[in-house]
């Protein structure tokens, strides 16, 4: 899995290669950087972010670019 960072600044110059299967995660402050993750598939990347909103809901979640429709991930 790719990993890339973004100073929250410059959030709108960033050209992602697959945005269907990347997420976002903005890190913890407001001053931090945000760092995005390509998964090899669209399906691993709804798998993951659906086992994270099993458990309570937290600032440092992953988040898809493109957000996930109702049957994705389960």
């Amino acid at each position: 899995m790719k990993m890339y960072t973004s100073p929250l600044g410059r959030l709108t110059e960033v050209k992602h290669e697959h945005p269907e299967r990347t997420a976002r995660w903005d890190g913890s402050g407001i001053a931090s950087d945000v760092t995005f993750q390509v998964w090899p598939s669209r399906v691993a990347m709804a798998r993951s972010i659906r086992k994270q909103e099993q458990r309570a809901s937290s600032y440092l979640d992953w988040k898809a670019l493109i957000p996930l429709t109702d049957g994705e991930g389960y």
